[in-house]
């Protein structure tokens, strides 16, 4: 290498760090505030350091060097912070939350769902239960449809307004899964566990308890005393089913006519053939509810709350008329 090409390769370079020194200090000059200190050098012109808050991302200085005879000027970034389990729970609000008072729980979740309700699909909720032959999980996803209102039970207390509405069909795997429990007596285990994530506030709720169905005679089996109470005024709840059917859509109604879920899947599934359009008749009134639509009540026991932004963690007890709430640790 001549001395003409050592020149131009180092003026090259020198013309690079400047301009990557250039697009470093733009970069890490941040859209909000920044405070500024100018100070003298003895033998120069005055320099102004910014001093930047500190962000997520630090830029390091460029890498410069040489690939097949062209100058080369990497950026490259590092995080200032490791990812934890812990960074899960960062809430996405700006307000830090940080809160150690102890509310019931159906208080509780009545903020989470004002919070999130402009939140599509934050009415999802995952429901499992056991499958009685083999005594392994099932589990799936349903929409919460909100909270039975005036509940006429012996003793509603704080319980009147907990009762969670949902729908199923008649032929699905939870009604036969519970259904075998019942027969069989083993009422112990036929309890169910709902989890209901809200990833605004960074919160899970884990609901516990049992499910009852309703169809179109009322209740389609009792667990106690109270659900013979239910029995007793199956006309208030045969009123909530017709109204929950009432409030689908046409396309949510239409599959309760479909052919029985789980089977082989034919041509005839595809063309719709007899199945009333929207669940109307022809002049386009909604049908009465078929047989294969259920009202499915959630009727809560134990609810197990962990706020990730904090972790705070709260479960509550169904006991002796009352909901009784406990702090323990996450």
């Amino acid at each position: 290498m001549n001395s003409i090409q050592l020149c131009c390769m180092l003026f090259s370079l020198s013309i690079c760090s400047s301009i990557c020194r250039h697009v470093v200090v733009s970069a890490r000059k941040p859209s909000f505030a920044y405070t500024s200190q100018t100070h003298r050098s003895s033998s120069g012109p005055a320099l102004v350091s910014r001093r930047i808050p500190d962000i997520s991302t630090t830029f390091r200085a460029p890498e410069v060097s040489q690939h097949r005879g062209q100058t080369v000027c990497r950026m490259s970034t590092e995080s200032t912070e490791s990812v934890g389990l812990t960074d899960g729970g960062k809430s996405n609000s700006n307000t830090k939350m940080k809160d150690d008072t102890i509310i019931d729980w159906k208080s509780r979740i009545d903020i989470s769902i004002a919070k999130s309700r402009k939140i599509r699909g934050s009415n999802y909720v995952q429901i499992s239960t056991v499958d009685h032959a083999t005594m392994e999980p099932r589990c799936r996803t349903v929409v919460f449809r909100g909270f039975m209102k005036d509940v006429p039970l012996q003793n509603p207390g704080a319980y009147g307004d907990c009762v969670m509405k949902m729908i199923t069909d008649l032929r699905s795997n939870k009604v036969m899964e519970l259904e075998s429990f019942h027969s069989s007596g083993n009422l112990d285990r036929s309890n169910v566990e709902m989890v209901w994530w809200f990833p605004k506030s960074s919160e899970q709720y884990r609901i516990r308890g049992k499910l009852q169905f309703i169809g179109n005679d009322g209740p389609l089996y009792s667990y106690n005393e109270s659900d013979d109470n239910i029995c007793n005024n199956k006309e208030y709840f045969i009123a909530e089913r017709k109204q929950q059917w009432g409030n689908l859509s046409d396309m949510a109604r239409e599959q309760f006519y479909w052919e029985d879920p789980g089977i082989s899947y034919t041509s005839t599934c595809a063309k719709g053939e007899g199945i009333p359009a929207g669940g109307r008749d022809d002049d386009g009134k909604v049908l009465p509810p078929p047989d294969t639509f259920l009202l499915m009540l959630l009727n809560p026991t134990t609810i197990d709350y962990l706020r990730l932004g904090d972790n705070f963690r709260q479960v509550d007890k169904w006991e002796d008329g009352q909901w009784l709430s406990t702090r323990v640790n996450p």
